[in-house]
């Protein structure tokens, strides 16, 4: 073993020993807000002209009706991906959070408690 490293697992060793009355709890925080719900969202209606193609496998729609609407449902699932992305970010946040609060509580309990001993 190379002195730098017996030096790096002296000063480990070290660290580990130091009274806890010397510990720092770090005070958890949370700067994410939650995403706007999808009811903000314009879901799109299907055109009038293909209210009979379920049944008749026809339509009287222009090509324009129905790229135009096919575009919107398009842009509507993208807003619903989007949103589903940020819940997940803002679930995995607030999940940190939660385990922090915890480690701090515990820092403090464990601070509190040592400066009786």
């Amino acid at each position: 073993m190379t002195s730098s490293k017996r030096g790096l697992l002296s000063a480990a060793a070290l660290l580990m020993t130091v009274n806890s009355a010397f510990a720092f709890c770090s005070e958890p925080s949370l700067y994410e807000s939650a995403p706007d719900a999808p009811g903000s969202f314009y879901k799109p209606d299907v055109p009038y002209c293909l209210s009979q193609y379920k049944w008749t496998s026809k339509h009287t729609c222009d090509q324009w009706e129905i790229d135009s609407y096919i575009s919107d449902v398009n842009d509507y699932i993208r807003k619903l991906n989007d949103y589903a992305d940020e819940a997940r970010d803002f679930a995995e946040a607030a999940t940190n959070f939660a385990n922090d609060a915890i480690d701090y509580a515990e820092c403090e309990a464990e601070d509190a408690k040592s400066q009786h001993e």
